[in-house]
């Protein structure tokens, strides 16, 4: 375990089975909790996408909303709306349906959420939906995340590139802290990185850095240093 840039006062860990609800029951508790991050994802070490992306991600939601924890950020993946993308096609393949299971998770927590009483009491989520993910320490275990100057947040599951996972690890302590981040889900990447799904999947073996001049107009950016100016102007996932 490394502590990062964050260390261990905000953070607290303990070993249990996303796919066994009973096994976070013990953790997930009314009153200490401000937020929950959910980062787990099927492997080989363990865990079908069903049973993992999908029914675990919502298991842990509803332990969530019982417990009444402010936020929970979730990290889910670029073009996990885009069936038709040569993205999702490889991922779901090789994941063996692992973008069906991350985006019906998704789906399933945002249904959970619409509740009128949750969204008056402050109870809601985050959808973190990354690029390409690269390291977060290299060899010799310095820190790669690159800040969030370099980071460019997007909304409408139509642009990605690639980025650290070190800065989706700090987009999501950041998201838990942010009004602007409550019940809205976005895309994260490297703004130099930045490419179309349809050209993404070549830029990223290639590591190119040369980004798209095409503009969604939902680009957003901290042009302050600050990681909480990034998820200003956020499109709420109702009003959206």
């Amino acid at each position: 375990r490394r502590q990062g840039q964050y260390g261990t006062a905000l953070l607290r860990t303990a070993a249990a089975d996303v796919s066994r609800p009973s096994t976070l029951e013990p953790l997930i508790l009314e009153g200490p909790l401000r937020g929950v991050i959910f980062a787990a994802s099927a492997s080989a070490k363990g865990g079908s996408a069903a049973a993992v992306d999908r029914d675990g991600l919502i298991s842990t939601a509803e332990l969530c909303v019982r417990a009444r924890v402010p936020r929970l950020c979730i990290v889910s993946s670029g073009a996990v709306t885009r069936p038709d993308s040569a993205v999702y096609k490889l991922l779901n393949f090789v994941g063996k349906g692992i973008m069906e299971a991350k985006i019906e998770g998704e789906d399933g927590v945002r249904q959970l959420y619409a509740s009128p009483d949750l969204v008056a009491g402050g109870i809601g989520y985050t959808i973190i939906r990354p690029g390409g993910l690269t390291p977060a320490y290299d060899e010799a275990g310095a820190w790669l995340g690159q800040g969030v100057s370099a980071l460019e947040l997007n909304q409408g599951d139509s642009v990605s590139g690639r980025v650290s996972r070190a800065d989706v690890a700090s987009l999501c302590v950041e998201s838990l802290m942010s009004k602007a981040a409550f019940d809205t889900t976005f895309e994260c990447y490297e703004a130099d990185t930045a490419k179309p799904l349809e050209s993404v999947g070549i830029s990223n073996i290639l590591k190119q850095r040369k980004p798209t001049s095409v503009k969604t107009g939902k680009e957003r950016r901290s042009s302050s240093g600050a990681w909480q100016d990034v998820f200003t102007g956020l499109i709420n996932d109702v009003t959206a």
